[in-house]
């Protein structure tokens, strides 16, 4: 079973009204990169934004190389984070390969911020006056694999009497707009925040970071996408990660932060018999 928020017609076509161009080469990796899919440990891991790729069919998006390195193209660190989480678990995770300013699989298409035009003072010309089309090929090229993998691992579980949690993993910048945030890591969560509560009050208990509940973001930010098409529509407890980027720049910072969120996952994951 594939979930999604909107079909083609949501923005203005009908199936097979147009002729498709692939958006991708045949050389290109596919979006969905899938890290142990075989793993039995009781989590589903997906990070959105692990790539900074642009499809070759789209040049730079009208980016420097500078511009498509900062975090307004990836979330810096997450993609291996995940990683490292996925083999402590021993659980299944997919990485989303390309930027999210291709499309940003956080949204739904008709979403303003699925193809963002201005990013934190970058102008993304290649994003600017986006026909329908386009909108649909890139949907089509980019979000469908990412969720659709997502979905058929995550249903082959369920399927298989398997209790299992998800996590999306992300990170964030330490400023915006000049205003430094507090927060080193956060724990976000919409209709049901059991699991993001267990993390919140695991990480005030046995570290001495600063814990976001519901910050640096919140549903009312609309970065919840993911987390109802995933978690919310199955009845699975989840939550989304949010690190603070300055925080995984380095091997020594994101082995940390594996190892910490490795065991606040165990001591969750034991605490619901999952």
């Amino acid at each position: 079973m594939s979930v999604f928020d909107q079909h083609p017609w949501d923005i203005g076509f009908q199936e097979g009204s147009v002729p498709r161009r692939p958006l991708l080469g045949a050389k290109e990796p596919t979006p969905a990169k899938v890290l142990n899919g075989s793993g039995k440990g009781p989590f589903v891991f997906g990070c959105e934004h692990a790539g900074n790729r642009i499809p070759k069919s789209l040049g730079t998006l009208g980016l420097t190389k500078a511009e498509r390195s900062r975090h307004i193209a990836w979330d810096i660190g997450a993609a291996h984070l995940t990683e490292k989480l996925s083999e402590k678990l021993d659980s299944p995770a997919v990485l989303q390969r390309y930027s999210r300013l291709v499309f940003d699989c956080n949204r739904t298409a008709s979403h303003p911020g699925a193809f963002v035009v201005e990013a934190d003072g970058s102008n993304v010309s290649g994003n600017e006056n986006l026909g329908k089309e386009e909108k649909l090929e890139r949907e089509e090229a980019i979000y469908r694999p990412f969720h659709n993998t997502l979905s058929e691992i995550t249903d082959r579980r369920r399927w298989m009497g398997e209790r299992i949690a998800y996590v999306a993993v992300h990170s964030f910048n330490d400023q915006v707009h000049g205003e430094t945030r507090p927060w080193h890591v956060g724990f976000l969560y919409n209709q049901r925040s059991g699991m993001s509560r267990f993390m919140i009050d695991w990480f005030q208990s046995n570290t001495e970071y600063e814990v976001g509940d519901n910050q640096p973001y919140s549903p009312l930010d609309a970065v919840d996408h993911t987390l109802r098409n995933q978690a919310e529509t199955r009845g699975l407890p989840y939550t989304m990660v949010e690190i603070r980027n300055d925080l995984l720049r380095s091997e020594r910072q994101i082995a940390v932060w594996a190892a910490l969120l490795t065991q606040a996952l165990r001591a969750f994951a034991k605490d619901h018999n999952l």
